[in-house]
C-alpha cells in the first residue's frame, strides 16, 4: 500500500517518538533529511545530529558544538539544524558529547541521530562498538538498501566478513531476501543495541529494476515476524507499507 509519507510508511508519531536513532546500511543521511522535511512541514522543530561522523553540508543551518545560541536562531529561521562537532578539514562533522546531546534533547521537538556508518554501502553487520544509541533514544530505524540483494557480500556489505559469519556464508556467495531478513531481525546485527525499544526497518531502493517486487516479499515477512517495515525510494520520494 502506499503511503502518503515517509512518517506515514514507518508509523511515526512525533509526539511519542522525540528521539529517533538511524542505524544500518547506506541511506541513513538521506531517511534522516526527508524525515525532518516532513517533521518541520507540520511545525516541528527539529535538530540533525549524530553519534559516528557525517559528511559535512555546508549549505545547511549548522550549530558547532551543539551551540545552544546558534541552534535557537537557526530554529527561528529554518525550522530546524544540524548540531554536531566539525573536523579541522571541514568534510566531516561529529559526534558531540553525551552532556550535549541530553541537553539538545529540551531545546526541540525531536531529534534525529545517524548512530551508524556503513561507508555508502546498502547491507552491514556492525563492529564491536557499533552502532551508537543514546540511552533516551525513543525509536531505532533500521535502513537496507535494495541493491544488496543478489550482489556478493564482499562487493555490498560494509564489515562483509561479520556480514559473511552472521549468515554463516562465504565472502563471494550473493546476498538473498533470506538474507537480508536475517540481518534485520538479528540482535547481532541490524537490530543490535536496540533493546527493549521501538524498531523499524526501511527497505530502500526500491526504484531499480526488481527491487521493488523484491522489498515487498521482505517487508511482509518481517511484518509477519513483528518487526514493522516499509519499503521505496528515498530518491524518488516513494514509499509503501
Amino acid at each position: 500500500m502506499q503511503a502518503d509519507s515517509l512518517l506515514d510508511a514507518l508509523k511515526i508519531n512525533p509526539e511519542k517518538y522525540r528521539v529517533i536513532a538511524v542505524v544500518g546500511g547506506g541511506g541513513k543521511t538521506s531517511l534522516i533529511f526527508r524525515l525532518m522535511e516532513e517533521l518541520v512541514s507540520i511545525g516541528k522543530t527539529v535538530i540533525v545530529t549524530t553519534t559516528t561522523h557525517m559528511a559535512y553540508e555546508p549549505e545547511r543551518p549548522f550549530a558547532e558544538e551543539g551551540n545552544a545560541q546558534q541552534i535557537q536562531q537557526n530554529i527561528e529561521e529554518y525550522g530546524y539544524t544540524v548540531a554536531a562537532s566539525l573536523d579541522q578539514n571541514k568534510s566531516k562533522i561529529g559526534s558531540l558529547t553525551e552532556e550535549a546531546l541530553v541537553r539538545l534533547k529540551g531545546q526541540v521537538d525531536c531529534i534525529l541521530i545517524e548512530a551508524d556508518g556503513a561507508k555508502r554501502l546498502p547491507l552491514k553487520v556492525p563492529g564491536e562498538w557499533e552502532p551508537v544509541i543514546p540511552d533516551f533514544t525513543d525509536l531505532v530505524v533500521g535502513v537496507i538498501g535494495m541493491d544488496a540483494v543478489g550482489q556478493m557480500i564482499r562487493e555490498s556489505c560494509h564489515r562483509p566478513e561479520r556480514v559473511a559469519a552472521c549468515l554463516n556464508k562465504e565472502q563471494t556467495d550473493p546476498v538473498t531476501e533470506a538474507d537480508v531478513i536475517r540481518i534485520a531481525v538479528s540482535d547481532k546485527a541490524l537490530k543490535k543495541a536496540v533493546g527493549r525499544r521501538p524498531y523499524k526497518i526501511f527497505l530502500n531502493k526500491t526504484d531499480l529494476m526488481g527491487k521493488y517486487e523484491s522489498a515487498e516479499r521482505i517487508g511482509k515477512e518481517l511484518q509477519e515476524q513483528g518487526v514493522h517495515a516499509a519499503w521505496g525510494s528515498l530518491q524518488g520520494r516513494e514509499y509503501y507499507r
